[in-house]
C-alpha cells in the first residue's frame, strides 16, 4: 500500500479515514477509531489509538487557552484605546473617511484659533448617528472627544444644519428634531429644548416636538412645533413667539410704522416665453426694518415697466425702479421699498446667492441654460458692486466638476467664504479678497 493512500478502518473496515495530524495518523469518519500504520520493514503495522479525555485533552491545550482567556478580558478596554491611537495617527481627510458621510461643516474661531466644526452621519441598526467633531483647522488635531446624538432613522426629516445667528453663536438642528448652540468654552453642544420651553411656557411648556432653522429670508428665526401640534415662528435672538399662521399677516400690520430701512440682495426671476429656461437678474432690494424686530424678506415679482402685462393692469403694479414693476402687495404688505438692478444687469441661468456678509456676496451662476457647462463663482463688493474675484470651476478643480459643478455651495464665515464641494466637502477657505486661506484638500498621492 502506498504511504500516501487512504487505509481501511482495523475496527469496522470503512476506507473513509482521514489524516489526524501526524504523516502516518489517521481517524476513521464511520466510527471515529485512530490508528497509525507504520510503513517499515515487511508489511504495514498497524496500531489503535486510545482517545484522549475530555480533560486531558484540556490540560493539552491549557498552554495556548489561558493567554486567549486573559486577551478576552482585556479587550473591551483595550479595542477603544487602540481606536484612539489610530485616529490620532490619521490625516484630516482620513479621519473625516473613517467618521462617515459629511453632513456639514462650518469654522468657528476662538482665541485667534480657527476651528473645523464637522457634523458626519452613520446608520447604526435602526439608528441614525451623528457626531461632531472639532478640530484645528490647519492641522486637523481633534480638540475635543466626538459628540454623539442619536436618534430612530424613521423619526425626522430634513437633515443635519449649522447655522451661525447674527450673535455670531453657531446653532444646530439635527432632522428637525431638536435646536442646539456650541459652547465655545467646552466645545460641545448645549441643548436648547428646555429653554426653549421655559422661554416660551405658554406655548411650549408642554414639549417641543419639531424645530426647523428658517431660510435667508427670515433670518435668525426657527419655525418649532409643539408636543400638541402647534406651530410657530420663534424669533429667538428676539425673544418673540407668533403662530405660523398668523406670521405674514402679523408682519404685514408691524411693518407699516418701521421708519428704517435695510437691503437684501437676491436673483429675481424674470418673465418668461413659454419653453424657455429661468432667467434672474441680481437686485439688491430695500425694505422697511425696526430695530429689535422680526425682518422678512419676501419674494416679489418682476416685470418690465413697459411689459404688456402692467400696461393693461396699471392698477395691479408699481414701479420700484431700474425699470421694473412689481405686484403691489409687495410695498403694501411686506415692505418693499425698491429695488437697484446690480450691473452689468445681465440675465443668468441658475443664478443663486450663495452666502453674503457685511461687505461681499458670494454668488454663483450658469452662463448659458446648459448646467454642465460649468459655474461662475464670484465675489461682489456691496459697497461699489464690483466684482473683486471671479473663477470658473474649471478653475477651482478642488470644487469638483460634477455637473459642471451644479452642486458646489458656500456659507459665510468669519473673515471670509467656505466653499463645499460638488458631494458637500469643506474644499476651500477664501478671504474677502478671493485669495486661498486654506485649501482642504487631501495631500496628492505620489507615484512609487
Amino acid at each position: 500500500m502506498s504511504p500516501w493512500s487512504s487505509p481501511y478502518c482495523p475496527r469496522c473496515g470503512a476506507a473513509d479515514c482521514r489524516s489526524a495530524g501526524p504523516r502516518n495518523a489517521f481517524a476513521c469518519l464511520q466510527c471515529g477509531a485512530q490508528f497509525s500504520v507504520d510503513h517499515g520493514q515487511g508489511l504495514p503495522q498497524v496500531r489503535m489509538h486510545t482517545p484522549a479525555s475530555g480533560l486531558a485533552r484540556l490540560q493539552s491545550h491549557m498552554r495556548w487557552l489561558f493567554p486567549l482567556l486573559v486577551v478576552l478580558m482585556v479587550l473591551p478596554w483595550l479595542v477603544p484605546h487602540v481606536q484612539q491611537f489610530f485616529k490620532s495617527d490619521m490625516k484630516p481627510y482620513e479621519l473625516r473617511q473613517a467618521l462617515g458621510r459629511s453632513e456639514g461643516a462650518t469654522i468657528v474661531e476662538r482665541n485667534g484659533q480657527r476651528l473645523l466644526v464637522q457634523l458626519f452621519e452613520n446608520r447604526e441598526q435602526d439608528q441614525t448617528v451623528y457626531r461632531a467633531v472639532i478640530s484645528d483647522m490647519v492641522s486637523g488635531k481633534p480638540l475635543a472627544e466626538p459628540q454623539r446624538f442619536s436618534m430612530h432613522w424613521a423619526s425626522g426629516s430634513g437633515r443635519a444644519e449649522l447655522r451661525f445667528f447674527s450673535d455670531g453663536q453657531l446653532y444646530l438642528t439635527l432632522q428637525e428634531r431638536g435646536l442646539w448652540r456650541l459652547d465655545p468654552a467646552t466645545l460641545r453642544f448645549v441643548d436648547l429644548l428646555p429653554q426653549l420651553g421655559e422661554r416660551f411656557g405658554p406655548q411650549l411648556g408642554a414639549g417641543v416636538v419639531g424645530v426647523a432653522i428658517q431660510r435667508r429670508g427670515r433670518p435668525d428665526s426657527l419655525e418649532v412645533t409643539s408636543s400638541t401640534g402647534s406651530k410657530y415662528l420663534v424669533y429667538w435672538l428676539l425673544g418673540q413667539i407668533v403662530p405660523a399662521a398668523e406670521s405674514s399677516s402679523l408682519y404685514q400690520k408691524a411693518q407699516a410704522s418701521y421708519s428704517e430701512r435695510i437691503p437684501y440682495y437676491r436673483y429675481e426671476r424674470l418673465p418668461r416665453p413659454t419653453g424657455e429656461e429661468d432667467r434672474a437678474l441680481l437686485v439688491r432690494s430695500w425694505w422697511r426694518y425696526e430695530p429689535g424686530q422680526p425682518i422678512f424678506f419676501d419674494y416679489f415679482d418682476l416685470l418690465p415697466t413697459d411689459s404688456q402685462a402692467v400696461r393693461d393692469w396699471p392698477h395691479h403694479y408699481i414701479a420700484i425702479g431700474g425699470g421694473f414693476s412689481t405686484s403691489a402687495y409687495a410695498v403694501k404688505d411686506r415692505g418693499l421699498l425698491r429695488i437697484d438692478v446690480v450691473q452689468p444687469a445681465v440675465p443668468r441661468f441658475h443664478a443663486d446667492i450663495l452666502a453674503e456678509n457685511t461687505t461681499r456676496v458670494l454668488l454663483t451662476y450658469t452662463p448659458t441654460p446648459v448646467r454642465q457647462e460649468g459655474r461662475v463663482i464670484q465675489l461682489l463688493d456691496k459697497a461699489t458692486g464690483q466684482v473683486v474675484w471671479s473663477r470658473t470651476v474649471d478653475q477651482l478643480p478642488q470644487l469638483g466638476s460634477r455637473e459642471g459643478g451644479l452642486y458646489v455651495t458656500g456659507q459665510a464665515v468669519n473673515g471670509g467664504f467656505l466653499l463645499f464641494n460638488d458631494l458637500q466637502q469643506p474644499a476651500l477657505l477664501i478671504g474677502d479678497d478671493g485669495q486661498t486661506v486654506h485649501d482642504f484638500s487631501p495631500p496628492a498621492k505620489t507615484a512609487r
